[in-house]
């Protein structure tokens, strides 16, 4: 395998068992259908030892086609993916997950999209989900969300990615990694295809509706502004207000005759609150992205790699 393979197809695998054999199996059909080389990448996250094993005994039989990458610890799907983009061998990459919602057929209209519309990513979007009420409802939420304060939209974690845009993203090192967001960098050649959707063969999904609320906020603090923005904003709007009612009290002392020295003392109180709250929204501006900068967590630790 040392020649350059058509497609790597990229499997970040969590404590699943089961699925890992047919998944292997409808890989190899749809992409030998296609007439493509190809190699099955399991990047196993610090899951459970049976998944390991099963991973083992693939590679065993299907040694040259199946590669495998033990994480030191669990990272997540965004990391994990990132670890087998960056050591695919395949030009272009396919990520998929390994529950069998998506059925590895699909991938033949992620390829026939991308040849349609040469774009650089192309997401396999479902119609109609087979999960949960409440996750559902979480993962609409987490999109709309996300939509309406930065205007990109989520995508999914079925996706085709280009030779281009594969080596942008195997260099992404940061904390706090969302894929689908820093694919905007990067390019605005984005596609989206209908997929089938079946309902999970094994175990269950690790992200509760909890989580993606939880997730929906780390995208909003980690990859957009917005929330410096409403600080900015809010300060403007603070200082705007006490300077309102210094003026007001100003009107009393003059006109109607308040207090001596309380009119003055409320002025200076006010307008020195509207003052504080512009300043801490421009240092907090700049302290998140020093921040942001300085920390550079490892995205991923390699444990294993199984060639």
């Amino acid at each position: 395998m040392s020649q350059t393979l058509d497609i790597t197809v990229v499997v970040p695998v969590y404590n699943s068992v089961e699925t890992l054999e047919p998944l292997f199996n409808g890989v190899k059909n749809c992409l030998s259908n296609e007439g493509l080389s190809f190699e099955v990448l399991f990047v196993e996250d610090g899951g459970s030892e049976e998944s390991w094993k099963e991973l083992q005994r693939l590679k065993n039989l299907y040694s040259d086609s199946v590669r495998l990458i033990r994480l030191a610890r669990n990272y997540g799907q965004n990391a994990a993916t990132v670890c087998g983009i960056a050591n695919a061998k395949g030009a272009a990459v396919i990520t998929i997950d390994d529950d069998l919602q998506t059925p590895p057929a699909e991938i033949s209209k992620l390829l026939k999209h991308q040849k349609e519309t040469d774009s650089d990513i192309v997401f396999g979007i479902t119609s109609a989900q087979n999960n949960p009420f409440f996750k559902r409802v979480g993962s609409n939420l987490m999109k709309r969300v996300f939509h309406w304060a930065d205007g990109a939209e989520i995508g999914s974690s079925f996706r085709y990615i280009s030779p281009q845009l594969k080596e942008q993203l195997a260099k992404q090192a940061h904390d706090q990694l969302f894929l689908n967001q820093v694919v905007h960098w990067y390019t605005e050649k984005i596609g989206k295809v209908v997929v089938d959707h079946e309902s999970r063969a094994e175990g269950k999904s690790g992200y509760s509706f909890l989580n993606l609320v939880g997730m929906a906020i780390r995208l909003i603090v980690f990859y957009t502004d917005f929330p410096l923005r409403m600080m900015s904003i809010s300060g403007i709007l603070i200082a705007m207000v006490c300077f309102g009612i210094g003026i007001f009290f100003l009107y009393e002392r003059i006109m109607i005759g308040t207090e001596p020295g309380f009119a003055s003392i409320i002025t200076a109180i006010f307008f020195t609150t509207g003052i504080i709250m512009i300043c801490l929204s421009i240092l907090g501006t700049y302290i998140s992205r020093i921040y942001a900068d300085r920390i550079k967590r490892p995205v991923y630790a390699i444990k294993t790699i199984v060639q």
